[in-house]
């Protein structure tokens, strides 16, 4: 049996009588709906300076494939010299071309390009440059995810709390209820003083526990208005036994896939790549040169205005560094095999995880629906036999204890079910959509 474990749960949790007329203390002041979940993820990203330093890091790699480009186009230099002394003794000055001739006499100047004709090891850089731009988009829908399965776990934890605080109250309203009709009968001399002692007991063990789950509502808003740096002013949280699959906000795209997946396989790539890069160092590169201008004055031959060449640079020994460096990204390549091997292994593993939680919590919120009608007519004929002198106030003390214990298992699985949709949902590409 299939249920939907948001609005059939639910409806026999507004379906509870209340137990006076007093209202549950709210977390928050609200004078608004309660804050929606793609809200505050939408705020969450908006807040985080992680997912700001990825985009950088991301913009980063993209100019980086554009240096690299830059490589296949000529390159276009002005240059000027004046020399005087020894002829041809200015090397160290870096002038090429015509300005750099050792003919040359007086003051030169022109333009001098280059370009690369062959260089294969280039094109392998560009490619890996690409493999490792998409590896950097994928690292920053990685924080991406990061900062929103926690804003999602930061919520659900602090409306868990609150949820927790209003049902400890209700039960602390029973516990209440209970015990003026227990003090009515002791001041009779029909009931025993030690039931008023007990009843009062658990009377303050259901404040304790309502006291304490308003703390740690509290700090969970804290922690709320940090991550999204926003003061959430009169926002109420969110009901996690109202809310549903849907109130998540996820979309999955059709061929969507894990940034753990994705980035890893990226940088693999990349890796390979680089061992093609290395490798090509061993292949002749042909470089031309060209260049015009005038100079003063020529020596041995006569002077022109232009000159131009084409060389060919073929490395026949280089002491095994280039076999070396070989070596070396071919291990690097393999160690991106096995990372990416180990990745789809987490992968699969979180998976069967959440799924663990999810076909579980589906089954239990199934039986504990059940569980919370008995409890309910429990209390209430427990409460009925022992005002009519049929039943003990042990009967009643525990129809009040089981009818705590049911709320808050559901509202503990319902919140670790969303939880639990909602991160399997992030971790294999999903989005929420934000509102903001």
């Amino acid at each position: 049996m299939k249920i939907n474990p948001g609005s059939h749960i639910l409806t026999i949790l507004l379906g509870l009588p209340l137990f006076a007329a007093a209202a549950t203390p709210p977390v928050i002041a609200v004078t608004s709906q309660p804050i929606a979940v793609p809200e505050v993820i939408g705020m969450a990203e908006q807040a985080s300076p992680d997912l700001k330093a990825a985009l950088d890091r991301e913009k980063q790699a993209e100019e980086t494939v554009g240096i690299i480009k830059s490589f296949y186009y000529p390159t276009v230099d002005a240059e000027a010299i004046d020399s005087w002394g020894f002829a041809a003794s200015n090397s160290g000055l870096g002038i090429q071309g015509l300005m750099g001739s050792p003919f040359r006499s007086g003051a030169a100047g022109g333009l001098v390009s280059k370009l690369a004709l062959v260089d294969i090891g280039r094109i392998y850089n560009v490619r890996a440059a690409h493999q490792l731009s998409e590896a950097a988009r994928e690292d920053t829908k990685i924080v991406q995810f990061r900062i929103d399965q926690a804003a999602l776990q930061i919520l659900l934890e602090a409306a868990r709390f609150q949820a927790q605080q209003k049902a400890a109250h209700e039960v602390g309203m029973a516990t209440d209820e209970v015990a003026r009709e227990v003090d009515r009968f002791v001041r009779t001399g029909q009931r025993s003083v030690v039931e008023r002692l007990l009843v009062q007991d658990q009377t303050a063990d259901a404040a304790m526990t309502e006291a304490g789950f308003q703390q740690r509502a509290l700090v969970g808003v804290q922690r709320l208005q940090l991550i999204t740096g926003s003061p959430l002013t009169n926002r109420a949280l969110p009901d996690t036994t109202l809310l549903t699959e849907s109130d998540l906000g996820l979309v999955l795209p059709p061929a969507a896939q894990s940034p753990l997946l994705t980035r890893a396989a990226a940088e693999a790539a990349a890796a390979h790549i680089a061992v093609s890069a290395v490798s090509a160092q061993n292949y002749p590169k042909v470089t031309a040169m060209a260049s015009v201008g005038d100079m003063s004055k020529s020596r041995v031959v006569e002077k022109q205005d232009y000159s131009g060449g084409v060389g060919i640079d073929l490395p026949l020994f280089e002491g095994g560094g280039i076999s070396d460096q070989i070596h070396r990204a071919e291990a690097i390549a393999s160690e991106q095999d096995q990372s990416l091997m180990g990745v789809q292994l987490q992968l699969s593993d979180l998976n069967a995880h959440y799924d663990e939680i999810i076909n579980a919590s589906r089954v239990q919120l199934e039986y504990l629906q059940k569980e919370l009608e008995v409890a309910q007519r429990a209390f209430q004929l427990g409460k009925e036999r022992y005002n009519a002198f049929q039943g003990t106030l042990v009967d009643v003390r525990e129809s009040i204890r089981n009818l705590g214990r049911v709320r808050a298992e559901i509202i503990d699985i319902k919140t670790d079910f969303l939880l639990a949709v909602g991160s399997k949902a992030l971790l294999n590409g999903g989005q929420i959509m934000k509102t903001r």
